[in-house]
């Protein structure tokens, strides 16, 4: 994010809360299920898409 954005922010490295998950695995076999979903849009894209969106928001405010 920081090389897409071109921010100069650093990186801080926090102790993660007690109650926060250890492992994060995200399973969309239920929507896929359900809803027929699936992602269309890679992750790479995806962020470019949300960085380009959020900066014509704020541009505008």
């Amino acid at each position: 994010i920081i090389r897409l954005t071109g921010s100069r922010s650093g990186i801080e490295f926090r102790p993660s809360p007690m109650d926060d998950p250890k492992r994060r695995q995200p399973d969309i076999s239920l929507a896929k299920q359900k809803l027929g979903w699936e992602p269309g849009v890679g992750l790479q894209e995806g962020l470019e898409k949300t960085i380009a969106y959020f900066r014509e928001i704020l541009g505008r405010a």
